[in-house]
């Protein structure tokens, strides 16, 4: 990933936690309405279509609005003990004594608690401390976290594959193919990787943990250990020691840290893959380059070193498959046909004179040395090995030439 889509990328994922912090603090309030209980009494009176069963606690309360509200009239006051429904009363009297009727919008969480109710929503942490209630805040959660997740693990997938590969290439330049083969050798280079994680994000920020919330030492690495899981019990939770923008701060480090943290880990399962991987792929091919030489062996070339196929592996791969070809156009003409069926039997008819001869095979004395002579016969140049044989290996071989040289 190149530079400019990286940088965007991580510009992407702090505008959606930017964005998940606006949504949920507004989505995410409670209604708190305080009144009088004499006026929530009255209030019910005048709503009420029936007639009231104690008039004279209906007329107490009467008397007692005007001692509360000075500026409801009397001809409000009436309409509210009428009988019937008298909403337009109550709207009235309200709006004359707004201290009657108060309405307080208490928001659940700040805008830096929202940003990190959305951090442990896409990094699947899910404390559970905080949850949505309402329920546009839980559709809008689910939709949050169809989005977000995958986001995430794009995010990760990048920062491991970018972080992996410089440790990758670290571990590929520090040691030779064998030992880069060794089993011990990739245990031991993943054990001093992970120590270095435990060592940076769980061992360090333990003690930061410890000094700022409170906690024991012990408490600080279990808290690091279990959000870097992201098994987030919520048993523990950062930011109730600190108040104010230090709170703000505080909880920004907090969520940088998560991020690069689960990157880490993500980074030490990819190098592991990477190395297997390798490791395989490295002894397919030197299963196949040490075939190829005996077959070489077999066919003659016994006092030429196989390095040459480095450096002319184009040139290499070439002679194969004009090779390959010779012993298809050969075999068919003995036999009569170019399938799988002819015989290692000699054949009494005399070899074609054709341009695909062994004899006419430009650049192999070149490419071999003078060890190859042009003028020798085919059966000396593959020896003992069937036609057929050698048709099937060196098809099979042709797709590993390069790789062949590699090794070599």
């Amino acid at each position: 990933m190149e530079l400019r889509q990286s940088l965007l990328l991580c510009l992407v994922y702090a505008l959606f936690l930017v964005f998940g912090g606006v949504v949920f603090m507004y989505l995410e309030y409670e209604v708190n309405v305080t009144e009088p209980y004499e006026w929530t009494k009255l209030k019910a009176f005048a709503l009420s279509e029936e007639a009231p069963k104690d008039e004279d606690e209906l007329i107490a309360l009467a008397t007692w609005l005007p001692r509360k509200c000075a500026e409801v009239t009397n001809a409000t006051i009436q309409s509210l003990i009428a009988k019937g429904s008298q909403p337009d009363a109550v709207e009235e009297a309200e709006h004359l004594c707004p201290h009657l009727h108060q309405v307080d919008v208490k928001y659940m969480m700040s805008f830096i608690e929202s940003l990190y109710f959305s951090m442990t929503v896409i990094t699947t942490i899910g404390y559970g401390y905080h949850s949505p209630v309402t329920t546009s805040g839980r559709v809008v959660c689910m939709i949050y976290a169809v989005i977000g997740i995958p986001l995430t693990g794009i995010l990760l997938a990048w920062t491991s594959d970018f972080f992996g590969e410089q440790l990758f290439k670290l571990f590929k330049a520090k040691l030779d193919a064998k030992k880069q083969q060794s089993k011990m050798i990739i245990a031991l280079f993943t054990f001093i990787y992970i120590a270095i994680g435990f060592v940076v994000f769980i061992f360090i920020p333990a003690v930061i943990f410890m000094v700022i919330e409170d906690w024991s030492y012990l408490t600080g690495i279990y808290y690091a250990f279990i959000t870097l899981t992201t098994i987030g019990f919520g048993d523990l939770t950062t930011g109730t020691q600190v108040e104010g923008w230090p709170l703000y701060a505080y909880h920004i480090c907090v969520i940088l840290w998560i991020v690069i943290g689960l990157g880490y880990w993500v980074m030490v399962a990819n190098f592991i893959t990477k190395a297997l991987k390798s490791k395989r792929l490295q002894s397919s091919v030197l299963r196949s380059a040490e075939e190829m030489k005996k077959l070489m062996q077999q066919m003659g070339i016994k006092n030429h070193d196989p390095r040459f196929l480095r450096q002319h592996s184009k040139a290499t791969l070439n002679f194969m498959l004009q090779l390959s070809n010779i012993i298809a156009v050969q075999g068919g003409v003995e036999n009569g046909s170019l399938g799988d069926d002819a015989t290692d039997s000699p054949s009494t008819s005399s070899p074609p004179t054709s341009p695909t001869s062994p004899l006419g095979i430009p650049g192999i004395s070149a490419l071999f040395g003078p060890g190859m002579n042009r003028a020798a016969p085919f059966s000396q140049l593959i020896g003992p090995l069937s036609r057929r044989v050698v048709r099937q290996r060196l098809a099979g071989w042709c797709s590993h030439m390069y790789l062949c040289g590699a090794v070599f």
